[in-house]
């Protein structure tokens, strides 16, 4: 007895051992973050975009220019070198550069200024603007630009990955309740595969006529079919989870009715039903910041098109100084301020694009406000929905239970021979249809909460 014992808790644990674990949702969740070929692809735009505001930055990065001239023969031989590097900076529009110059031979009374010392001359000098470019010109609008698309593609990306885990989670709870449909089919097939044997026994010995089994034969093949149907979703739904399902490697991988989890795990999540006002949703909801990062760009557009009716009024400092021997007007240090003024006259070209991107400001606010709105609906209709859910849940779980009664009930009395088997099998089906109905509300549950988990942001990124 004592051996029996050790054998039989030794064949239990080695059961237990040996059956993998239910596959979970969180498991294809970080699976379709990790692996889904949309969310790496969305990774990459970010990437793409960060590299684009790194090559915006680059019309702010030094510059160095060489030239060479050399004239050969005729009354004025001479060579002039001549080297500069130049940093453009992003305030007020400016630049600061520094250079070398050298000329060596003779050169006309017109062409004094390229003469130097034999040392050569060094310079320096300082540019920027007022009015038009002070505060904002072509390269840094192009930048800002391209920092907001940077935003805007990092919104993107975890739009995404809200999208994918939601759809993922559909997936999945689609393909757990198909499996419970599917074994629910079996197990109507399974009484009436059960109960032809009895009746095949008991028409042996002469106590039930044949039409019984006749009939029970009739459902036997409906329920087959049934059960076929269901085999057949089972494994549909299996082949759209494997896009979310994904190994390491990022390979598809194909559920089996191994990896399902007991009905009661379509019971155990609960929602958020706590009242979200706009304020809480414009914090949480990536369309808008998105949408929100658009209209600051085209703002800083704005900002652009206004500074291009002012007149521009560059302003440039310079220094320079000969070093060496030669010609003693040369000698000492040369200060040159500069100033130029370029007004603009005829302005349709101004007018046109500022006009046209006050339009598109005002475009983007009143698809901010229709956004929210229907953000804000959204919300409150799946709310209503899930709390609704719950209901009809509590409800298909007490009609199971009470088609479990009466089914239980007639086949007693169709034993004691007091019911007729038609009206048996009347009960199993409607037990069978309650089923159903709580598989799919709870479905519909589950459908309701990704969606609603969504909109809320509530998946990981």
């Amino acid at each position: 007895m004592k051996k029996n014992l050790c054998l039989f808790l030794f064949a239990l644990c080695l059961n237990a051992y040996s059956k993998a674990p239910a596959l979970k949702l969180e498991d294809v969740l970080k699976q379709t973050r990790e692996q889904a070929p949309k969310v790496l692809a969305s990774i990459e735009k970010v990437v793409s975009s960060r590299e684009k505001v790194r090559a915006a930055e680059g019309a702010f990065d030094a510059r160095l220019g060489l030239d060479y001239d050399r004239r050969e023969g005729g009354k004025y031989p001479g060579d002039v070198y001549k080297g500069k590097i130049e940093k453009p900076l992003q305030p007020f529009g400016a630049k600061v550069y520094g250079g070398y110059r050298k000329s060596d031979g003779t050169f006309p009374v017109y062409e004094g200024k390229r003469v130097t010392l034999d040392d050569g001359e060094i310079m320096a000098g300082l540019s920027f603007s007022l009015l038009r470019n002070f505060n904002i010109d072509e390269k840094r609008l192009k930048l800002g630009l391209s920092k907001f698309d940077l935003q805007k593609s990092e919104w993107k990306n975890k739009e995404v990955l809200m999208k994918l885990q939601k759809e993922a989670s559909l997936a999945y709870w689609s393909w757990v309740a198909s499996g419970h449909l599917l074994k629910v089919a079996e197990d109507l097939l399974s009484l009436a595969e059960n109960r032809q044997v009895a009746f095949e026994k008991r028409i042996k010995r002469g106590d039930l006529a044949a039409l019984y089994a006749i009939e029970n034969r009739q459902y036997i093949v409906k329920r087959r079919t049934k059960v076929r149907k269901g085999r057949a979703e089972f494994e549909m739904a299996a082949l759209y989870l494997s896009l979310y399902w994904r190994n390491d490697k990022g390979e598809p991988q194909i559920a089996t009715i191994a990896d399902l989890p007991t009905i009661d795990s379509m019971e155990k999540t609960s929602f958020n039903d706590k009242k979200i006002v706009l304020t809480d949703l414009m914090k949480t909801s990536f369309t808008l910041r998105s949408l929100n990062t658009e209209i600051l760009a085209n703002e800083k557009r704005s900002e652009f098109f206004d500074s291009r009716f002012l007149p521009e009024v560059s302003v440039k400092y310079e220094v320079a100084r000969d070093r060496g021997d030669g010609s003693s007007t040369l000698v000492g240090t040369e200060h040159k301020v500069m100033v130029g003024v370029d007004i603009p006259i005829e302005r349709n070209f101004l007018k046109g694009n500022s006009a046209a991107n006050r339009a598109q400001q005002r475009i983007l606010k009143h698809q901010m406000r229709l956004a929210q709105d229907n953000l804000q609906v959204s919300v409150n209709q799946l709310k209503t929905k899930l709390s609704a859910a719950v209901d009809i849940i509590e409800n298909t779980k007490q009609e199971v239970d009470l088609g479990e009664q009466l089914e239980r009930g007639e086949k007693k009395k169709f034993r004691s021979g007091a019911s007729d088997f038609f009206v048996v099998n009347l009960r199993e089906q409607n037990t069978f249809d309650a089923r159903l109905k709580r598989i799919e509300a709870l479905f519909t549950y589950q459908e309701t909460l990704a969606k609603y988990r969504e909109l809320l942001m509530d998946y990981k990124i």
